[in-house]
């Protein structure tokens, strides 16, 4: 499995629970729907977000959300595969992510022209 670090977004469909390990350590799991693009049509594809956080800012940030909330999850991304038949080619259909940071109104700002993405990326 190929694992990237990047940030996502998306809504959160089931609300966070918080976990303990054997151990006693506490963890999060939550899950989001993710939007991703395809191509250059934008044809939209909705990849189901499996969410783990273990630190406890993380965990706390994560706890203050509800379901519906839309999210922006910085951390280590693993896209699952599943080949599909009719196209002939393994595509995305769950991301397994180790949530490192939240951005609770990342989508808002970029969406405004507050956040520097798009200027990086050179989109007007």
């Amino acid at each position: 499995m190929n694992m990237i670090d990047g940030i996502v977004s998306g809504r959160l469909v089931l609300a966070p629970k918080i976990m303990r390990t054997n151990r006693g350590s506490q963890y999060l799991i939550a899950k989001i729907t993710v939007f991703a693009y395809r191509n250059s049509n934008l044809d939209v594809q909705e990849l189901d977000g499996d969410v783990i956080a273990f630190d406890p800012l993380v965990i706390d940030e994560l706890m203050r959300q509800n379901t519906g909330d839309v999210i922006s999850i910085a951390g280590i991304i693993t896209p699952i595969l599943q080949q599909k038949r009719a196209i002939g080619q393994d595509l995305p259909v769950t991301l397994y992510i180790t949530a490192k940071k939240i951005y609770a109104d990342y989508v808002h700002g970029q969406a405004k022209g507050k956040g520097g993405l798009f200027q990086l990326l050179g989109v007007k």
